[in-house]
C-alpha cells in the first residue's frame, strides 16, 4: 500500500466535516489527495455510521489509489467496515480529540490529569453545535427554554472543564468568546490548549505506520479490538476509554 498517491489515481480520504479546517489548511494544491467530508452530525446515531460510511468507500473504490478515514473508533461508529481491493486505513484513536491534539497518547494523558473535560474544537462551534447551539437550536423549540436550560446542565453536570483546541486554523477570537459563554452558561471552568495539524498530516500524506493507524488488507472487517491496542504497554483501564 503506498504512502502516496499515483499520479493518475488520488488518495482518497473520507472524513468528518469536524475536522475540515485541520484537513483543508493543509490539502495540496494538486490533484494527489481528494478529501470527500460527511456531515458530523452523523455520530449522534453511531449504530448508522457504518452503513453511510461504507457506501462513500463504494462510491470512490473505482478509482482511488487509496482509501483513509478520517474518523477514529467513534462509538464504534466504524467497527464492521469492509476493506475495498485497495485496502483501508483508520486513524487508531478513539474520537477527534485524539487528532487534534496530536496522538492517543496525548489524549490519555489529558485524560487522565483531567478526565471531567468537554472539548469545544473550531469546527464544532462554528456550526453552532456547541452546547449552547444544541440548546437553542434543538433544545428550545422542543421543550420551552426553563426546561432546555436545566436538561442541558443536567446532562453535563458532570464535567469539570470547558476546553478549547486552538489548532491555529482560524480566528481564535470568536471561538474563545464562545467556549467562554459555555463555560459561564454551564458554570464550568474554562481552559484552552494548543492543537496541532501532526496527525492530519499523516492522515493526508503518510506514513500510515501500525503504530497511529489500523491498516486493513482486501475483504478485511474493521473490529473494536483494533483499537485497544498499542505497541507500548498501557494499563486496562485507558484503553477502555
Amino acid at each position: 500500500m503506498p504512502d502516496r498517491p499515483t499520479r493518475d489515481a488520488p488518495r482518497v480520504v473520507i472524513a468528518c466535516r469536524s475536522i475540515r479546517p485541520e484537513l483543508e489548511s493543509l490539502k495540496p494544491d494538486d490533484q494527489t489527495v481528494e478529501i470527500r467530508y460527511l456531515d458530523q452530525d452523523i455520530h449522534r446515531t453511531p449504530e448508522l455510521m457504518p452503513g453511510i460510511i461504507q457506501a462513500e468507500i463504494e462510491r470512490v473504490k473505482g478509482y482511488a489509489s487509496q482509501i483513509v478515514l478520517g474518523y477514529g473508533l467513534c462509538s464504534n461508529g466504524v467497527v464492521g467496515l469492509i476493506a475495498p481491493a485497495q485496502g483501508l486505513v483508520i486513524p487508531r484513536v478513539h474520537d477527534c480529540i485524539a487528532l487534534l491534539l496530536g496522538s492517543r497518547a496525548a489524549y490519555e494523558k489529558a485524560f487522565r490529569e483531567r478526565p471531567g473535560t468537554y472539548y469545544l474544537t473550531p469546527a464544532w462551534i462554528q456550526a453552532k453545535k456547541d452546547p449552547i447551539g444544541y440548546m437553542e437550536n434543538e433544545y428550545v423549540p422542543k421543550l420551552g427554554r426553563k426546561i432546555a436550560e436545566w436538561g442541558l446542565k443536567e446532562e453535563l453536570k458532570h464535567y469539570t472543564h470547558i476546553v478549547l483546541i486552538d489548532t491555529e486554523v482560524a480566528d481564535v477570537v470568536p471561538l474563545r468568546e464562545r467556549a467562554l459563554k459555555n463555560a459561564r452558561f454551564l458554570e464550568k471552568e474554562f481552559d484552552e490548549v494548543t492543537g496541532t495539524k501532526e496527525y492530519f498530516s499523516k492522515i493526508l500524506f503518510g506514513p500510515h505506520n501500525d503504530e497511529d493507524f489500523v491498516i486493513l488488507q482486501s475483504g478485511e472487517k474493521v473490529a473494536q479490538k483494533a483499537f485497544l491496542h498499542l505497541k507500548r504497554q498501557e494499563s486496562s483501564e485507558n484503553d477502555r476509554q
